[in-house]
């Protein structure tokens, strides 16, 4: 595992955090050798293309980290290329508001883009709006949460290209992590607690894997049944607080599989003053999990390069409107997380990783 987990590494920090799930379809692809969509011409000759980024959440830090990496590529295509690039941000406040999220797909289907660029934390609600847009010559590409985990190719004739983080990757390295913790805590045995914001087919992968590796390396620990909470941090906190004080002495650590639970955990630790008693890891970073991370609320982060994931997927969408084609050989191209623990948080690598508005052109 450690020779995998310093590939993985290497990966990220060439620049090679949620994948949903679902399982094929038949419908024949049409994006791979799609003609241009509605390119148009200013006066001066310029190509124009309008590309809008449907967001989960306009108000979550992860989904603003993706946001820069596709503005920060559509400014440099624009450069290299010698385009203009009509750029559209749309979606619902908070990731629960996936109704709206649906409404906002089918609003940005109705205006005719070149290209729309996505994730989804709705799977069955997107996979038919997907297959529209793409039979509308639409270029949809996925980043992060697309229609299937990456690993398993769902339905990928409705989409033109999709970047991700393997969520199986993800829970094996929390689970090491939290290992080399309880190492240096000296903690031997005790309960574990679960949490994660959504039962989610691709999510779940982040907890089975955790689950599955910790039966493996470290079988004496007893981890607890998932305690969801909404993707609500209040929530999360409150189910923190609840393992907390159930399970007293017994505990010696949690898992938080995305940041806003990862939030609430932090928040709940820091509250009951256990942050050197116990092992806490999460994923994804934020505001106040970097900063439990600094105070020793938190031991470790897994972070997914949010940036280079989107500025990926904006690349690819402008390259495939200017060429005609998809020009990635696979349809899914995983982009490995690492490992931030307190000890190399201050590295420029990790900072951008852990930050990236410091990326921000």
């Amino acid at each position: 595992m450690k020779k995998v987990l310093a590939s993985l590494l290497i990966g990220v920090m060439s620049l090679s955090l949620v994948a949903c799930g679902g399982n094929k379809s038949t419908t024949t692809d049409s994006t791979n050798s799609r003609a241009v969509n509605s390119e148009t011409t200013n006066s001066d000759s310029e190509k124009s293309y309008d590309i809008i980024y449907l967001t989960p959440s306009t108000a979550s830090q992860f989904w603003t980290y993706v946001g820069i990496g596709i503005e920060n590529a559509m400014k440099d295509m624009e450069e290299k290329e010698g385009i203009k690039i009509n750029f559209t941000t749309v979606g619902p406040a908070e990731e629960s508001q996936t109704e709206e999220y649906v409404t906002a797909f089918e609003k940005a289907i109705a205006k005719k883009p070149d290209a729309i660029i996505t994730a989804t934390l709705a799977i069955d609600a997107t996979v038919p709006k997907a297959q529209e847009a793409t039979q509308n010559g639409i270029v949809l590409n996925f980043v992060n949460c697309g229609l299937g985990s990456g690993d398993d190719g769902a339905y990928e004739e409705f989409y033109n290209q999709f970047y991700y983080c393997s969520n199986s990757t993800i829970g094996e390295m929390a689970a090491q992590a939290f290992l080399e913790a309880m190492d240096k805590k000296g903690i031997e045995k005790g309960i574990v607690g679960i949490n994660m914001n959504v039962e989610n087919e691709a999510l779940n992968h982040r907890i089975q894997s955790f689950r599955d590796y910790m039966a493996e390396n470290a079988p004496e620990l007893v981890l607890t049944d998932t305690y969801y909470n909404g993707n609500v941090v209040e929530t999360a906190q409150a189910n923190a607080e609840n393992i907390i004080s159930t399970y007293g002495s017994e505990l010696i650590g949690m898992y938080s599989g995305n940041n806003i639970t990862g939030n609430g955990v932090c928040l709940a630790v820091e509250s009951a003053g256990i942050g050197d008693k116990i092992v806490s890891v999460a994923v994804d970073s934020d505001d106040i999990e970097i900063n439990a991370l600094k105070n020793g609320n938190l031991d470790a982060i897994i972070v997914q390069d949010a940036y280079a994931q989107g500025y990926k997927c904006m690349e690819n969408a402008i390259l495939t409107l200017i060429n005609g084609s998809n020009p990635e050989a696979e349809k899914q191209v995983n982009c490995p997380p690492v490992i931030i623990t307190r000890e190399n948080m201050d590295s420029t690598e990790m900072q951008d990783l852990l930050d990236p508005t410091r990326l921000k052109k």
